[in-house]
């Protein structure tokens, strides 16, 4: 049933934000205004921003008035808690998630599936 595990995750804005020339303190203390609640500069340049679901579009909306045009922004399902299995139940789990995934009937799969190094080679 749709939305039956739902209790399981948490519904958040997810931006990613190329880090050009911006000054990172300013840009920080902006986002929070607008509703940020965790702000990550990644090892390729990107600001991934994470906000509730309901300070999605006021995030969007502090964007545009920032002339910055984010690389992605959507809703995604965050797990509250991750599980972690043994390689190969994981990748049987993988292949099943890629079925589901592949379905035309299907917009978008979440998973609590902790994805390891050592999982990320594998595949």
């Amino acid at each position: 049933t749709n939305g039956s595990l739902s209790f399981l995750f948490d519904r958040k804005g997810i931006f990613t934000v190329p880090k050009g020339d911006i000054d990172e303190d300013e840009f920080e203390l902006e986002l929070i205004d607008a509703g940020a609640e965790d702000i990550e500069l990644d090892e390729d340049g990107f600001f991934n921003i994470t906000t509730s679901m309901e300070d999605f579009g006021p995030m969007m909306k502090k964007l545009e008035e920032l002339a910055i045009e984010p690389e992605t922004a959507e809703l995604q399902r965050i797990s509250h808690e991750t599980k972690t299995l043994e390689k190969e139940d994981a990748l049987k789990i993988l292949k099943v998630i890629e079925l589901f995934e592949d379905d035309d009937d299907v917009q978008k799969v979440f998973h609590n599936l902790e994805i390891t190094d050592e999982l990320i080679e594998e595949i």
